[in-house]
């Protein structure tokens, strides 16, 4: 195992259109971006984007983000294409404060070619985890989401922006549920650029004309997983 890249530090602001009240759809959301003071394009091939989320006995990430607090930390296995067959998986801690965020992530290999809907190698991951990093509270998978993402950059190659869709989750808890996939209809626009560059940003936000909302698909998934159960 091994640290993937360096911790990065950058601003994410989020907007979710939800179907059942916003009335938005892919297409029109691709001309917002196009037609903003950006001038986003299309930078990479679309992808289905894979992550396992991980929390201790305590709820302590998914409290954090219910609450409201302002400092959040998340720990997940990120990795990409077949949904179930993990391939070449990074295991990221990420921080954030308000709109910054600190993204730190490892290569994690030892996972590689896991089976997702096999017990046995969940608790695989979940060891293997715990072992290699240090821990205070000991942490396990707890659901999984994922979804098709789009990719855009802007004009000047300073700012990204994502499209997400065809959200789903797996909840993973004991394995309760484990067969059971949760979809969603909404549609998530991110847009990511560094600290220095959040002025210039903010000052040309004003054409992306919708409300800017928080929007977390590990606790939407959670929330969700959570009511199927009760």
């Amino acid at each position: 195992m091994k640290e993937a890249k360096n911790s990065l530090k950058r601003y994410e602001r989020k907007w979710v259109f939800s179907n059942k009240n916003v009335n938005v759809d892919h297409n029109q959301i691709l001309i917002l971006l196009n037609k903003s003071s950006f001038f986003f394009t299309k930078q990479f091939p679309d992808r289905f984007v894979n992550s396992m989320y991980f929390d201790d006995q305590h709820y302590t990430s998914m409290h954090q983000n219910i609450d409201g607090i302002n400092f959040k930390k998340k720990y997940r296995l990120r990795w990409y294409g077949s949904s179930s067959q993990i391939k070449d998986p990074v295991f990221e801690i990420k921080e954030k404060s308000g709109f910054e965020v600190k993204k730190s992530s490892f290569n994690v290999n030892e996972l590689n070619n896991l089976d997702l809907l096999n017990h046995k190698d969940i608790e695989k991951i979940e060891s293997f985890i715990n072992k290699n990093f240090n821990f205070k509270n000991k942490i396990f998978p707890i659901l999984t989401t994922h979804y098709l993402r789009n990719y855009f950059i802007s004009e000047n190659n300073l700012i990204r922006a994502t499209i997400d869709t065809d959200l789903k989750s797996l909840f993973l808890y004991q394995m309760r549920n484990a067969g059971i996939i949760k979809n969603f209809n909404d549609i998530i626009l991110e847009l990511k650029n560094d600290l220095n560059l959040d002025e210039y940003v903010r000052s040309n936000l004003s054409n992306i004309s919708v409300r800017l909302s928080k929007n977390s698909k590990f606790i939407n998934s959670a929330i969700s997983s959570a009511n199927t159960l009760s």
